[in-house]
């Protein structure tokens, strides 16, 4: 009886074990992304979100980034939240001193109520070359064209010193 009760129990550990398998990541720059082994060569880094705000109109933007090490394309997600329905953006603007790039082809992946302000979530593409640009200066804006409205939410000291953080550790040494 004790034999089988102690099969029972290493059996449904090894079990165990073999269903909480997932992909390993490393949280890195103290949190401000996450890299992702795909394959020998192959790593896929995860941008966490950055801020941006517009408090004269009560606008809050937060964007992420995806991308693989060899790849030319990154994904850019990002989430507006105002008070009001956001009427999809024409064009959509990540811009520093240095350069300005649109997102390409941007999907909307949900739109929906959030805490009493709504929320539009997008999707879309920039090049991989672009990002790398973007992260040379950390002074960004995102300007958001919509018909007749202009929108520019701009970068938090805090999102100036993560792209920073961003460009030093994880772009330059990938780019070398």
């Amino acid at each position: 009886m004790r034999f089988k009760l102690l099969s029972a129990v290493c059996v449904s550990v090894v079990l165990g074990s073999c269903f909480s398998i997932k992909p390993q990541a490393s949280k890195t720059g103290k949190h401000l992304w996450e890299d992702f082994y795909v394959s020998p060569e192959v790593m896929q880094y995860f941008i966490k979100p950055l801020s941006f705000k517009n408090d004269d109109l009560n606008i809050d933007i937060d964007t992420d980034f995806t991308f693989r090490n060899v790849s030319d394309s990154v994904t850019v997600n990002y989430s507006i939240y105002s008070k009001t329905d956001y009427i999809k953006p024409n064009v959509v603007t990540i811009a520093n001193e240095l350069t300005q790039v649109s997102v390409n082809s941007p999907k909307t992946i949900v739109s929906e109520n959030v805490q009493k302000k709504h929320k539009l979530r997008q999707t879309g593409k920039i090049s991989l070359n672009e990002f790398t640009e973007l992260t040379k200066n950390n002074i960004w804006t995102i300007t958001i064209l919509n018909e007749n409205l202009k929108t520019i939410a701009y970068s938090s000291q805090k999102t100036r010193e993560n792209i920073e953080k961003i460009n030093i550790n994880l772009m330059i040494p990938l780019t070398q």
